[in-house]
Parts: C-alpha cells; sequence; structure tokens
C-alpha cells in the first residue's frame, strides 16, 4: 500500500528546497538572500536534513522519513494497547480501519509533516491519559509525565502550529483533575519540557526577524471577509469527508456514540452503556476534536483535501478504540459481534470503495476538483510517486520542473547586495542534486523571475534563480500585502518596482510609502542580525502590528501594480477578454475598495 500510495507535494519541495540550500552552505533559506522562514515544520524539516546528507537524494529521504513514521505509529499503538492491560488485538483492528482512509494514506507520505503529526498525536495522546489515572500522579511519575506531555507539546508545535487546537480540552481537563498543590509543579514541569520549542522560537526571532512562519503572515493578511471564510471552510470539510468515507464513518461513530450516551443520560433510567472513564474519553474526545473544525472555518480551509483532518482521525481512532477495548471486557459477546461487524464493514470499503487506498494498486485515480479543494495526490501522482521513481520517472520530469531548469541558464546577475557584500554563500555547489549542475555559479549569479508554483520550480531551479512568489508564502514583502484568492493560494498585486530593485535596476519602489515598508521588511530579512534598527522594526512589526499592510497604512490606501504579472498568472484567466483599464479598476476595487 505505501509503494502504490506514496507521493510528494508541491509544497514539500519548498521545504525541499531550505534544505537543500542548508547543505550548501546557505543557511536555512529559500532565496538565498533573504531570511525567511518559509515552512511551518521546523522539527521535521530538521529531520528531513541529516537523512538528506546521507542519502543525496531528496526524494528518497522523503520516502524513507515518512516510511519510519507510519512504522513508528504502528508499532506505538500496537504497544501502547498490550502494556496497557488493553486487548492488542482490539486496537489493532482499530488501526486496520485506517488502512481503509484515504486521508490517511494520501498523508503518510506527501512530503509534508503529515506522518510526524500522526505519531506524535498517539504519544502525547497516551501520555495525557495517563493523567486521567490519579494514581499515577505523584512524585517520579508524576514529574516524568508533566516533562515528557511538555516536551510532546514543543514537539507538536514545532511540526505545526496548529496541532494543538487537539489538546486544548485534555490538558485543561488533566490540570483541572490534580491537586491545587501539584498544579505549579505541572507547569514547572511542562514548561521544562517545553524548552525545545521556546529555544526555537527565540531562534525564528533573532535569525527570521519573526517567532511566527512567513506562511501565517501570507495566509492571514488576506481580504476575504468572515462570510466568505466560513463557506470555504464548510467545502474543504464537506469535500474532504465525501472523498473519503472511511474518515467520515470514524467521525460518523463518534457522534453517534456520543448521541446515543447523552440521550440514555438525560432521557433514560436504564443503566448507562458506559462507565465513567469511557464516558471522559467520549466526551473529552469529542470536545478535542472541535477547534479542529471551527478553525478551519474561520481561516476558509484548504485546497489539499483531507490534509488538515488527519489529525482528528489519528485522535478519534484511538479514542474510539480506547473505549471499545475496555468496553469489550465488561461485554465480551456483544464486543465480538460488535468487532465482527466493524471487520467486515471496513474490508468491504477497503475492497470495493472508489476512495480505497488498495484501489491504488490497480486504478489510476482521477483528478479531482471542487470549489477549490484538489485531490493533490492524484495530480502528482504521474511524476511525483515513488511507483513513478522506481520506474525511472522523477518530480524533475514534472513540467514545472523543466520549467525551472529552462530558465535557470538565463536571467538577471546580481553580484552585490545593497551595502556592498557577496549575496551568495561561499561559493560551495556541492549539491547532490542534478538542479545545480547548469555551468552556473550560483554565487554570482542571481536570476529573477516570477510565479505562483514555487515548490518543484523553486527546488529544479536551483538557488540561482531569486523567485518572487505572487502568492506570497515565500516572499516576506508580497507575504504582508494584501492577497485575495482561492482557499490556501491569495494573490498579490506585484508592486511596480520590485522585480526591478530586486535586480538592482531600480533603487526603490514607485510608491515612497510602500518603499519605506519595503525597507522595514528587508532589514529583517537582509541587514545584520544585531543591528539596531533591525531589532526596532523586529519590535514595531511584532508588537506594534507595524508589519500588517490593513493597520500600517490608511483605508484605501493604493499602490501602483504591475499588471501584466497578474494577466500572465492562473488567476488572470477570468480577464482574458478584459482590456488592461477595465482590469485594473477591477483589481483596484477589489484590493483597495472602492474609488472615492
Amino acid at each position: 500500500l505505501f509503494y502504490h500510495n506514496a507521493w510528494l507535494s508541491d509544497d514539500s519541495f519548498i521545504t525541499f528546497r531550505v534544505v537543500d540550500n542548508f547543505l550548501n552552505g546557505y543557511g536555512l533559506r529559500w532565496n538565498p538572500i533573504e531570511r525567511v522562514q518559509v515552512f511551518t515544520h521546523p522539527l521535521w524539516m530538521f529531520l528531513l536534513i541529516p537523512v538528506q546528507a546521507l542519502v543525496r537524494n531528496i526524494s528518497w529521504t522523503a520516502y524513507l522519513v515518512s516510511f519510519v513514521c507510519g512504522i513508528l505509529l504502528i508499532v506505538s499503538w500496537y504497544a501502547h494497547f498490550r502494556k496497557s492491560g488493553n486487548t492488542a488485538s482490539t486496537g489493532a483492528f482499530f488501526f486496520a480501519i485506517l488502512f481503509c482512509s484515504k486521508t490517511y494514506f494520501d498523508y503518510t507520505t506527501s512530503g509534508l509533516e503529515n506522518p510526524l503529526s500522526f505519531v506524535l498525536l498517539l504519544c502525547a495522546a497516551i501520555r495525557i491519559l495517563g493523567f486521567l489515572e490519579v494514581e499515577k500522579n505523584r512524585d517520579e511519575n508524576f514529574r516524568r509525565n508533566s516533562v515528557m506531555i511538555g516536551f510532546l507539546i514543543a514537539c507538536l508545535l514545532l511540526t505545526r502550529l496548529d496541532l494543538i487546537l487537539s489538546f486544548i480540552f485534555p490538558l485543561v481537563y488533566s490540570f483541572s483533575r490534580v491537586s491545587r498543590e501539584n498544579r505549579i509543579q505541572i507547569f514547572k514541569y511542562s514548561m521544562i519540557g517545553m524548552f525545545p520549542w521556546f529555544l526555537y522560537l527565540c531562534f525564528s526571532t533573532v535569525y527570521y526577524g519573526s517567532p511566527l512562519p512567513n506562511t501565517f503572515y501570507a495566509k492571514t493578511n488576506v481580504l476575504s471577509p468572515l462570510a466568505e471564510r466560513v463557506a470555504a471552510g464548510w467545502n474543504y470539510l464537506r469535500v474532504s469527508l465525501s472523498w473519503d468515507p472511511a474518515a467520515s464513518a470514524v467521525f460518523a461513530s463518534h457522534l453517534l456514540w456520543i448521541a446515543i450516551e447523552g440521550c440514555r443520560t438525560l432521557f433514560s433510567k436504564r443503566s448507562r452503556i458506559l462507565n465513567d472513564y469511557e464516558r471522559i474519553l467520549l466526551f473529552g474526545g469529542g470536545v478535542s476534536l472541535l477547534p479542529v473544525p471551527l478553525y478551519l472555518l474561520w481561516i476558509g480551509g484548504d485546497f489539499m483535501a483531507g490534509r488538515f483532518l488527519g489529525a482528528c482521525l489519528i485522535v478519534s481512532l484511538f479514542v474510539q478504540a480506547k473505549i471499545f477495548s475496555s468496553w469489550s471486557k465488561r461485554n465480551p459477546p456483544g464486543a465480538k459481534r460488535a468487532a465482527f461487524l466493524i471487520y467486515s464493514i471496513a474490508a468491504v470499503c477497503f475492497l470495493i470503495s472508489k476512495t480505497s487506498p488498495f484501489r491504488n494498486a490497480f486504478y489510476r485515480s482521477e483528478v479531482r476538483v471542487e470549489n477549490g479543494v484538489v485531490d493533490e495526490s492524484a495530480s502528482y501522482r504521474d511524476d511525483c510517486s515513488l511507483k513513478s521513481l522506481l520506474r525511472g520517472h522523477s518530480p524533475e520530469s514534472h513540467p514545472w520542473a523543466k520549467y525551472a531548469v529552462s530558465i535557470s541558464k538565463t536571467g538577471t546577475r546580481i553580484r552585490k547586495d545593497r551595502n556592498g557584500a557577496d549575496r551568495r554563500g561561499d561559493g560551495s555547489d556541492q549539491s547532490p542534486n542534478k538542479h545545480l549542475s547548469n555551468g552556473t555559479s550560483s554565487d554570482s549569479v542571481q536570476r529573477v523571475q516570477i510565479t505562483t508554483n514555487v515548490g518543484l520550480a523553486g527546488y529544479y531551479g536551483g538557488p540561482g534563480i531569486h523567485w518572487i512568489d505572487l502568492l506570497g508564502i515565500t516572499d516576506p514583502f508580497l507575504a504582508r500585502l494584501p492577497g485575495k484568492g482561492f482557499p490556501g493560494h491569495y494573490m498579490r498585486l506585484l508592486p511596480e518596482g520590485y522585480k526591478e530593485f530586486i535586480e538592482e535596476t531600480s533603487s526603490s519602489l514607485s510608491d515612497p510609502e510602500l518603499d519605506r515598508f519595503y525597507y522595514e521588511v528587508r532589514s529583517l530579512s537582509e541587514e545584520d542580525i544585531w543591528t539596531g534598527e533591525r531589532w526596532r522594526s523586529i519590535f514595531d512589526f511584532s508588537f506594534r502590528g507595524r508589519g500588517n499592510f490593513k493597520t500600517r497604512f490608511p483605508e484605501n490606501f493604493r499602490y501602483p501594480f504591475v499588471l501584466k504579472a497578474y494577466r500572465n498568472s492562473l488567476y488572470g484567466i477570468p480577464f482574458a477578454g478584459v482590456g488592461d483599464e477595465e482590469m485594473k479598476r477591477r483589481l483596484e476595487s477589489e484590493y483597495f475598495g472602492k474609488i472615492r
């Protein structure tokens, strides 16, 4: 199943480029002249770096690390049920339900952080359950559990900040169950465990000029009203669940358990099905999952179907497995009948469902797009899958990668930065990847290109190309300008003079106020780390809101932009038959409001 379903997403190559640049002496950077945190998963990136240093092939590196994480998930799951006195076979067959899930198998690889997050979520859930057993919350076990929970929470935050959403309620509830005199101890020891996260926040603030990743600014500085974002978030949830019946069944089962037990409590005098411990797991697990869909509704969802539901799937399935395992000890005959029914449904779903990972061994998945939500795994399986790699078809054959390689031999020469120093690394050119063997000296040549597809193009174009990302994901300046577009893809209007400034054919942007804003952003990403001016900008941006376009500039502020850059992108297709003046008027109205 891993062989037939493993693939790499375009977004994963954004991180891969940082890994490659780091191993070749350019630092943790995407465009080598800028310090920008373009990744949301530092822990995942730090796992890739040493493996890539040994393997020297980023595709094999990503598959290897993902596979190891998948094995660790299986081992941790089975070991917990066996060690805790629960029925190991019960835990095993609940885990088998994951093999029917498109969401799980799509993101057990993909090159993104999901396989690591699955392992960490399970380990954190196991540890937090220990706090529900009062007798373990004493002395050495108490302190060790506090440190370990803090450490696992730190790892989750370093893997992806929003993973903490699933543990807000369990942490608060566990904290409330502990005696008052022990709460200070919990806080103290958990803070010790969270030290790696605090350390990285300090590093990120010093090195990148912000404790938050650039993607945060790119996806929050948007013009979409709340109602529009909620509608997009609802579409994301609806489409993701409709494309994965197995995940939908798991969540529906959890809700059904809650409904049945709640109704029996409120309206029936008969004895309850679950004991107190099982009820805590049931209702606590349900409340734990609630922040995730609410968060997705608030941000407007995403474009990668199922990506943000994988964590919920792991947590919900684990909770239900624990409940069923505990209940089966009191009702063995009923448990056997229920297990047979679940096994039968899972087997049918695994064998005949159109979305089952099993079918990828025999059938080609169709590329589906609905309301801006895309089946990403099907989109990239031809060029960026393990199966195609073993057949000699690497990601370098993808059209976006070919495009980047083709333009890597032409462009604009840039030798020095604004202070007259060499803008590149130490001149070493030791990348194991073929995209660097283009006969150019990457420490003396910089090519500037505009794009909205930065993953494969950025990686295979090599460090010799400076990419201007109109979506702002990898661009520290454009990320802070207003964006508008599809879920997860918010297009920026390219300011006049921005490309020319990077090419060093212009000394400023055409708008003086915007030019000053750009100067301060550059001080974060390009100036010497310890200058006083840079730290003033860090303080202003982080604590005074000066780094946000909406709060910095007056209402209806507008700047001159490059119309051609928008027209040449995917977002310019709706304007194919529209003249320049009319297109400019519409864009100004959308991005800056109606002209007074």
